[in-house]
């Protein structure tokens, strides 16, 4: 009933242990169970990847508030606390009901793996990810994809939770960026981080940028003892928001004039 065939070997022990627990406790209400990301596509950086799921279940599971019964959150938790992650950080799983969401794009042909039961909802188009990475970019605001307060006090996980907070920003802006440059939407998002990398126009703030915060992220983790890294790794990302801000500005403007 558990097929993790389709992912990276080091993350298949991982899933199929949680993948278990989650069909475990969801079981009466499950529909299926997909894990997207780098687990399938590669580029795992140790220390900082996530392990990505996305959990559909029945609307009847979401009873309380909208949401999962905060008991059956609490089980599930308990029993994901014996998994070992390594090398991946997180286990992130995002449960959703098995009817489409407005606005949401489904997941990306080649860039996920059905890991049980079935998908419920339409995979994602290239128009619908163009749409997606526009509306993205508009809302984009360099300014506040790093809070600073933790850096004026030491101490506590706020610093290190900010920073993951900072690269689940940078990504996916690095593959807006590219659904906006390049035809083949879909080819793009199937690409690992570094081989995205290499799409973006060389010699460009844009490109030099990125390459920068990726270096600066696999120097970072998994140690992450290095403060002169810490600060590396912020600077990298926020100067690589600002050069997509500023590319997303000007492409626009050029698109204007041109009707």
């Amino acid at each position: 009933m558990i097929d993790v065939s389709g992912l990276l070997p080091e993350a298949r022990p991982i899933a199929e242990k949680a993948a278990a627990v989650y069909l475990k406790h969801t079981a009466p209400r499950f529909v299926g169970l997909i894990v997207h990301g780098s687990a399938v596509k590669g580029g795992v950086i140790p220390g900082c990847s996530d392990l990505d799921f996305q959990l559909y279940l029945e609307a009847s599971a979401f009873s309380w508030h909208d949401q999962l019964p905060l008991e059956l959150a609490c089980a599930i938790r308990r029993d994901l606390a014996g998994i070992d992650l390594g090398p991946f950080r997180y286990i992130q799983c995002y449960a959703r009901t098995s009817r489409p969401e407005e606005g949401w794009v489904g997941p990306i042909p080649g860039a996920y793996h059905l890991i049980a039961g079935r998908l419920p909802v339409p995979e994602a188009t290239g128009e619908q990810l163009r749409e997606s990475a526009r509306l993205a970019l508009d809302r984009l605001n360099p300014a506040t994809a790093f809070r600073l307060g933790p850096l004026l006090g030491p101490g506590g996980v706020r610093l290190a939770r900010n920073l993951r907070l900072l690269c689940t920003i940078v990504w996916p802006v690095l593959y807006q960026v590219l659904t906006l440059q390049q035809e083949d939407v879909l080819a793009i998002w199937r690409l690992p981080k570094d081989q995205a990398l290499d799409w973006l126009p060389s010699g460009t703030a844009l490109h030099q940028s990125a390459t920068r915060f990726y270096q600066a992220v696999c120097s970072y983790y998994p140690a992450e003892d290095s403060l002169e890294g810490t600060f590396a790794l912020i600077e990298t990302g926020v100067a690589f928001l600002e050069a997509a801000k500023s590319w997303w500005e000007t492409t626009k403007i050029g698109k204007e004039e041109k009707q």
